[in-house]
């Protein structure tokens, strides 16, 4: 990432032939020199310095510039001194091994009457502290740098949590640096949705100001991110890629496409792509024909926004999206944050890293501001009769995997039926039950328990809204069954047997899930039973229940893992 442009960069090299080197650094500023291209990789300081740049508002290091105080009689021009040409790639390489976490440094040569200046660009990190290998915590105070105190480290920790690259201000950038064509075509499309005519719209600068494009007539990081340039990304923010590509089972590419662009330009590309890719088939089932596509394109929409909104930005990296016919991969940069995981996405309330960004798409009706991303992308693949997409991170990425194998046919058909009367609890438990018939609650419970928090009443919600599914119970536990009438449709070859006291056993698991334990004569109440014994006997065939003392002291409770 350049912190600094050439120009910058190069004024300030000519201003040290005019004064004291010192005097012309500051917080975003520093001079070195060294003998060599050996010596600057054996310097342990240099990884401190780019440490408190990184850690405070990112700067630049310039190497072949004397130090003012070796400087005789004021010939301030005896300060440049250049440094020797070396290979940038390495030189940025042996610096990262020096530092963690990973900082994405830019190293590059500039040339100033005839000596050359490695310039090495440190950028501000704003999700994590660098620190150098060694341990050190550098933060940059006025012209020097010095280690943190344990203090000041906890208090940087607690700042990064709030911390929104995304709303930085870009003082050196004007109106110029959008692209054209997209920020016509969005301004288009914004009026269009907002209902403005020709008398009426806004123009230009009141829509950026109104989407948070810019802040007081000033550029911000999300607007160039937005609809900026390509150059301007690369210059200001830095190279952020995108990848799609589409691999059929025969090993062929017919996409794969990278480019860096801004987020509207890329938003449309792929999308295109995935139009490509997405052919539409033609299924019978009970002698109907319906029309299905490989995979739902709201779910794709909602994969891929999630990428751009939550991605880190303050890293470089690449979004990408791996279609194999099989499965549909996306996967950006940097980890979950604001204590959402894999385990909790489904049920956890959104956090934003990138709080102006999101505000900007929403703005666009491009995200939800309800965070029903994750929701949708189940629905989309759960009506399909697939599982639920999976999260997880992979080396300091996030991905998500949505299941693009064969379809259940009896759940496409159904939900096409009517569609809004099933939700993603719905499906899972009808996904969970096609061609077997039933399944235990207990399973059930597990696949559901990523979705929603009070899983035994969203379950018994469900069941009770949906004539083709029933709770049951016997003495190994409580079931949702197919009913008898919807057996064919859900391709069920064997029907789960149950026996006279299934309501039973139903009623014993509802109890104790809610009280927690019950007396003998708690359940004898609850049952109808005539006495004590014949609940008893009742409770202790019953494989998911457990008993604690004896005689009228004795409680009854689920056993563990029946809940």
């Amino acid at each position: 990432m350049i912190v600094l442009n050439a120009e910058e960069v190069i004024k300030i090299i000519a201003a040290c032939e005019h004064v004291d080197s010192e005097m012309l650094e500051n917080e975003t500023v520093e001079f070195k020199e060294y003998k060599d291209v050996k010596a600057l990789h054996n310097s342990k300081e240099l990884a401190e310095e780019i440490s408190a740049l990184a850690n405070k508002q990112g700067g630049v290091v310039i190497i072949g510039i004397k130090d003012g105080n070796n400087v005789k009689n004021q010939e301030w021009a005896t300060q440049l001194v250049g440094f020797e040409e070396g290979d940038v790639l390495e030189i940025e390489q042996r610096i990262k091994g020096k530092l963690q976490p990973s900082l994405d440094i830019t190293a590059e040569y500039h040339q100033f009457e005839e000596k050359y200046y490695l310039v090495i660009h440190a950028p501000a990190r704003r999700d994590t502290l660098i620190s150098t290998t060694s341990g050190k915590v550098c933060i940059r105070d006025g012209r020097s740098s010095r280690p943190m105190a344990p203090d000041e480290i906890q208090n940087a920790v607690g700042s990064l949590r709030n911390y929104d690259w995304t709303a930085e201000i870009v003082e050196s950038l004007g109106l110029d640096c959008f692209d054209e064509i997209s920020i016509n075509e969005a301004y288009d499309d914004y009026c269009s949705r907002k209902g403005y005519t020709e008398d009426n719209s806004p123009g230009h600068k009141s829509f950026l100001e109104a989407i948070g494009a810019t802040s007081n007539g000033k550029v911000t990081k999300s607007g160039i991110l937005f609809l900026g340039k390509e150059s301007i990304i690369r210059e200001w923010l830095g190279v952020y890629e995108y990848r799609f590509s589409w691999k059929t089972r025969s090993g062929k590419l017919p996409i794969n496409d990278v480019w860096d662009s801004n987020l509207w330009a890329s938003i449309g590309r792929s999308k295109k792509h995935f139009k490509t890719c997405n052919s539409e088939h033609e299924i019978e089932f009970r002698k109907k024909k319906y029309k299905c596509k490989t995979l739902d394109e709201s779910a794709f929409h909602e994969g891929f926004m999630n990428a751009l909104v939550h991605r880190d930005y303050s890293i470089e990296g690449m979004v990408v999206v791996d279609f194999d016919t099989d499965k549909l991969t996306i996967t950006n940069p940097g980890v979950f944050y604001g204590g959402v995981s894999a385990e909790n996405i489904g049920t956890h309330q959104p956090r934003h890293r990138n709080k102006t960004l999101a505000k900007l798409l929403m703005s666009f009706q491009l995200v939800d501001r309800a965070g029903m991303g994750v929701k949708r992308m189940g629905l989309g693949s759960l009506i399909y009769g697939r599982q639920f997409p999976s999260f997880r991170e992979v080396y300091d990425t996030v991905e998500v995997m949505m299941p693009a194998e064969s379809i259940l046919l009896g759940i496409f058909v159904l939900t096409r039926m009517d569609p809004d009367k099933f939700g993603i609890i719905d499906l899972i438990i009808l996904n969970s039950l096609y061609r077997n018939g039933a399944a235990s609650v207990t399973e059930v419970s597990k696949r559901v328990k990523g979705v929603v928090s009070d899983v035994w009443p969203a379950i018994r919600d469900s069941v009770d809204r949906h004539n083709q599914v029933e709770l049951c119970g016997t003495k190994d536990g409580i079931f949702i069954r197919v009913t008898k009438g919807w057996n064919d449709f859900f391709d069920v070859k064997k029907t789960l047997r149950i026996s006279s006291t299934s309501d039973k056993h139903v009623k014993v698991y509802d109890y104790l899930l809610e009280f927690g334990e019950a007396t003998n004569e708690d359940i004898t109440n609850l049952l109808g039973h005539k006495n004590a014994t014949h609940t008893s006997k009742f409770l202790r065939e019953a494989s998911y229940t457990k008993r604690a003392g004896n005689g009228s002291s004795a409680r009854w409770s689920l056993i563990e893992g029946a809940v």
